[in-house]
């Protein structure tokens, strides 16, 4: 079953639920913690943009934020995806419209994410929808006492191109 998704800007208030999705336990060992005054702060920096993730009634599904958007060399960071209910598409939803924002609207030549080797659903839906493999950052990341390797993926703006007219 495919749920229809919206994104909007994150607003101070939804910030408690942010939160409360990065540190579910499903979520917390393959994102970054921030505390409330980071992603307060991601608000209103011009070089990120903080979305949340919504169903058309509005009910939270997750968070997105990109990093880099006045990069001199048009390469954004898709920094963060959190989805709050695994396996109903939301993810690839939300990375198809994050695709199409950062290319269409934001002017982006690349976008480019870093992914645990360890996530290997989130490793799966990047492939899926057209990321590739760039390199991998080892034991990059202090993560419960161990480190942790990562991937480095991107997609280039010709190729979101190709597969937007393939999906038609």
């Amino acid at each position: 079953m495919t749920i229809n998704i919206l994104l909007r800007s994150t607003k101070a208030s939804d910030l408690d639920l942010v939160l409360s999705a990065e540190q579910h336990p499903d979520n917390c060992n393959f994102v970054y913690q921030w505390d409330y005054q980071t992603h307060f702060n991601a608000l209103t920096d011009d070089n990120f943009r903080h979305y949340v993730i919504t169903n058309p009634e509005h009910k939270f599904l997750g968070y997105v934020i990109l990093d880099n958007v006045k990069d001199s060399s048009n390469s954004i960071n898709l920094r963060r995806l959190v989805v709050t209910r695994k396996g109903e598409s939301i993810g690839k939803q939300t990375v198809r419209l994050i695709q199409k924002l950062a290319f269409e609207e934001l002017n982006a030549h690349r976008l480019w994410l870093d992914v645990f080797v360890d996530n290997q659903r989130a490793y799966n839906l990047y492939k899926q929808v057209g990321f590739r493999e760039e390199g991998k950052l080892i034991e990059s990341y202090l993560r419960n006492n161990q480190y942790a390797s990562q991937y480095i993926m991107a997609i280039l703006k010709h190729e979101y191109e190709i597969l937007s007219e393939l999906m038609g």
